[in-house]
């Protein structure tokens, strides 16, 4: 089967259903009595119809090669954008989110390493209190 068949298969039975049903409603026409029309009926073979085309059409290979082309190039053109916008910034001098998250690395590094820092000399400052304390008279002492 051709995969334009199952795309145009649809309409076909849909365009054979109504001219059949043409036919009989102008055979009744010309009996003398009224056809039956019923517009519900209609709207629902032709959405049916609709329906199926569309269903075979998103299945066919040809349409999803063009998405899969589609979403490369997309992802492609995303990433050039992204680029070109983080080289803009780079030569204009502006900050962009990787300087950003660099400096809130460094910073926070620079975070620990004074607290470590603090610790070492508040260690050093209590062992010189401890030093003096012991030094001074008894009545002296803290």
């Amino acid at each position: 089967m051709n995969g334009s068949d199952a795309i145009v298969r649809p309409w076909m039975e849909y365009w054979t259903k109504v001219l059949e049903q043409n036919n009989e409603w102008t055979t009744a026409l010309m009996a003398g009595a009224a056809p039956q029309l019923d517009p519900a009926k209609f709207r629902k073979q032709w959405l049916g119809a609709l329906s199926d085309s569309l269903d075979a059409y998103m299945r066919s290979p040809g349409f999803l090669d063009a998405m899969r082309r589609n979403s490369e190039a997309m992802t492609a053109m995303k990433t050039t954008t992204e680029l070109a916008q983080l080289e803009v910034a780079h030569q204009s001098g502006l900050p962009h989110m990787d300087d950003i998250r660099g400096l809130f690395d460094r910073l926070e590094t620079a975070h620990e390493v004074l607290l470590q820092r603090f610790t070492v000399i508040e260690q050093r400052l209590q062992s010189l209190e401890e030093k003096l304390d012991t030094r001074l008279p008894p009545g002296r002492r803290s």
